[in-house]
């Protein structure tokens, strides 16, 4: 049985007549003048007698064909999302003719694209980061859209890779005396038009003997802490892991310059093509995975403070996956703004620090907080004399917002899990704790329970601005109303 609605006049219309009648309303509203008033039954007059031109047709068509644009925060779920599959993308070549580029010919060029993702030796654990690690270059490289210069003028510093694309090659040139100084680890700075970021990736340590281990085992052993001489602020006495910043330091200025001369040219050229869009600086995004995560937290304390990034208008964050320990308090104040003291903060361009932690990865729990570290050299020369213990000291602390997830299914916010599980005895759970975060962000829960970037957000003062998801224990209030409702 048909349901009939009568109008003013007696007139009767169906159901599917009145929504086809509500529809060409609403296209004919949109397509009036702001002048042209109608009164009710002139305006239901003029729908069955006028219809949109073929011009606002084509317009509305186009609207709707052009694609949304990627544009998210870098602290979000989908930024950090980013970050964790380029991460460990990072242990690929990542220099490689074509790997950045998500349209290879797959039926031109099937074994081109296998030998992208070739591994030199067998002891890798690329098989533990992912058993399909083409599926996770396609996954990575859909998360974003790269400037199309970008793919093949990317920067890759590589100590196995004596070529680049750049006139300086890949060595990277250090703050120290020595410029043929190579890299000791991988870094990949990329300039992506979607989001618009320029993204610093720092590679973790790979266990292959074939692709750097002894060379970054020696980074990761020299636990001792020295002045860090790079320290944006010379009037903080910064203690830092003498491993990270010597290796930092082959490759500071370098990323620094290159870093900078991406972030103007992005300025550059959207003033020039004057797009709404970008008439924001791009963000600096910088990231790493293990030792990637350390030395990405120094680079980041440096631009983040940095003089030049302030008057560029970019903002810097800072997000890391099982990062060890890098520095003492006075380092940690580099990512404190209210704690700068002595004007420091009129450089600070920090937009957030996110540290992530996936169940029992103890490497998140090195060094130690405290104890005693004394170098090779001074024992082999001090063997008949005492040592003064003093000197040798270190204290550690982490710095930044930390999301812990843990095995049994809680999500820590803000503090370390107390107690250690008898996981961490155990290689392979070590190992799949520690390479499982490109696999941690594909998982609804981890969506689900994230925190919204809001809650990182180093100027947040007030606990209104945390989100109902956020387990931070100042927001149970929120929670508890929620469940009243």
């Amino acid at each position: 049985m048909t349901t009939r609605i009568f109008l003013r006049r007696g007139g009767a219309y169906s159901t599917a007549r009145l929504s086809s009648l509500v529809r060409k309303t609403t296209t004919t509203a949109r397509n009036l003048r702001p002048n042209e008033h109608l009164c009710r039954r002139c305006f239901y007059a003029s729908v069955s007698t006028s219809s949109p031109s073929s011009k606002d047709d084509n317009d509305m068509n186009e609207k709707k064909k052009k694609p949304k644009q990627l544009s998210f925060h870098p602290l979000s779920f989908s930024g950090t999302k980013l970050c964790a599959n380029m991460s460990m993308l990072s242990y690929w070549n990542c220099g490689q003719k074509g790997f950045l580029d998500a349209k290879i010919d797959e039926t031109a060029a099937e074994s081109n694209t296998k030998n992208l993702m070739e591994v030199e030796g067998k002891f890798g654990f690329e098989f533990v980061i992912s058993n399909e690690p083409e599926m996770l270059r396609q996954k990575a490289l859909s998360l974003c859209v790269i400037e199309e210069k970008e793919r093949e003028m990317r920067t890759w510093l590589d100590f196995d890779d004596d070529g680049n694309d750049d006139d300086e090659g890949s060595s990277g040139s250090s703050s120290s005396s020595s410029n043929n100084n190579k890299p000791e680890s991988r870094t990949l700075i990329v300039s992506l038009k979607e989001p618009n970021w320029v993204l610093v990736v720092f590679r973790g340590t790979t266990p292959n003997p074939q692709r750097g281990f002894f060379r970054e085992s020696k980074i990761n052993s020299r636990a001792g802490q020295v002045v860090w001489k790079d320290c944006p602020y010379e009037n903080i006495e910064a203690k830092v892991h003498a491993g990270y910043a010597n290796a930092f330091g082959i490759v500071r200025e370098r990323v620094e310059r290159d870093v900078v001369e991406r972030v103007k040219r992005k300025i550059r050229e959207s003033e020039e093509e004057k797009e709404e869009s970008k008439t924001m600086p791009p963000r600096i995004v910088v990231t790493g995975h293990s030792l990637g995560g350390a030395m990405a937290t120094l680079c980041a304390a440096r631009l983040g403070n940095s003089e030049e990034i302030k008057k560029l208008g970019a903002k810097v964050s800072l997000i890391s996956f099982g990062q060890p320990r890098v520095g003492d308090a006075n380092f940690k104040t580099l990512f404190e703004k209210k704690e700068n003291a002595n004007n420091n903060e009129d450089n600070y361009c920090m937009d957030g620090y996110l540290r992530i932690v996936n169940e029992q990865d103890v490497f998140a729990r090195v060094p130690p907080k405290s104890g005693i570290w004394i170098p090779e050299d001074v024992l082999e020369t001090s063997l008949s004399s005492s040592i003064d213990a003093k000197q040798w000291t270190y204290q550690y602390e982490h710095a930044g917002d930390c999301v812990w997830y843990r095995d049994d299914g809680r999500i820590l916010f803000r503090e370390e899990p107390k107690g250690v599980s008898l996981r961490t005895v155990n290689p392979i759970s070590i190992a799949l704790d520690h390479s499982k975060y490109a696999k941690l962000f594909d998982d609804e829960g981890t969506k689900k329970n994230f925190p919204r970037a809001v809650c990182f957000h180093p100027e947040r003062t007030d606990p209104k601005t945390i989100c109902i998801n956020c387990p931070d224990p100042k927001n149970d209030f929120r929670r508890r109303e929620t469940k009243s409702i």
